[in-house]
């Protein structure tokens, strides 16, 4: 079975069950929204927005809703890479998977792409309108361009995610290391609290995250931060092709394991 062969069947699952389950659908439009509306409410109550634009250089609801759509485009997009082991068990359906012909890494890298692609038409609903609001025409081609860079972000993403998924998997109560491990990787990558203000072991522990490179350029275009974008670009590639050969190697660890231990069919 060709890569192209496993997107389509997972084209088809991921938007079938969007448009039976229309409710998850209007939220994910909504979620944006929500966040943003949530965090202005909290911080208008301890401070003025012109004092977050003084000091962030950019208006809060632009940065709220950027931060907002990049966290859930890059972890709506791995979450299903994360998690579809725990359901492949559960449903019986693990057993089928591990003993197919079909390319490990084949198989986990086409996961996210449809979600990954639901999201960016998405975009149109939140980042396209509140930039072309806040900035006119240039608005609108600065909001093709960061959804354009937040789709990179979660390409690069994948094969980090497929590390954690083969490593954390191999330990027992696999779900409970993902509710721990999940958390972490939001804070250090950055979103909404830029790793250029962090202490310098936080920035160098997130660098090893290939998003937050991704993450960090969109905020510097946001920002006015003088960062070189392209070593930025560069280095998210970098880590991508670097965690491809590992994350082959996490996944068959924890296969070989699963095959010792049996897999459960109920």
């Amino acid at each position: 079975m060709s890569f192209i062969d496993i997107l389509r069947a997972e084209f088809k699952l991921e938007y079938n069950d969007v448009f039976r389950r229309k409710s998850v659908l209007v939220m994910l439009v909504l979620y944006p929204y929500i966040f943003t509306l949530f965090t202005l409410f909290i911080g208008y109550a301890g401070g003025s927005p012109e004092y977050f634009t003084m000091r962030v250089k950019v208006e809060p609801v632009v940065y709220l809703i950027t931060a907002s759509y990049m966290l859930m485009s890059i972890f709506a997009s791995i979450d299903v890479l994360l998690w579809r082991p725990l359901y492949d068990e559960r449903n019986g359906t693990l057993i089928y998977i591990i003993a197919s012909p079909v390319s490990r890494l084949k198989y986990y890298m086409a996961l996210p792409f449809p979600r990954f692609t639901e999201l960016l038409l998405l975009g149109s609903t939140s980042i396209l309108p509140v930039y072309t609001y806040y900035y006119g025409l240039d608005g609108l081609l600065l909001g093709i361009l960061v959804m354009l860079l937040i789709s990179i972000g979660c390409v690069v993403m994948i094969p980090f995610a497929i590390v954690i998924v083969g490593l954390s998997h191999r330990i027992g109560e696999s779900w409970r290391v993902l509710n721990i491990v999940r958390p972490l990787i939001m804070v250090v990558m950055g979103i909404y609290y830029p790793r250029v203000y962090m202490p310098l072991a936080g920035y160098i522990i997130g660098g090893l995250i290939p998003s937050s490179h991704i993450v960090e350029v969109v905020q510097g275009l946001l920002m006015g931060f003088h960062s070189n974008y392209f070593m930025l670009l560069v280095l998210a590639f970098t880590l991508f092709t670097i965690y491809l050969p590992l994350g082959s190697w996490s996944i068959g660890l924890w296969e070989k394991k699963k095959v010792r231990e049996g897999v459960k069919t109920s």
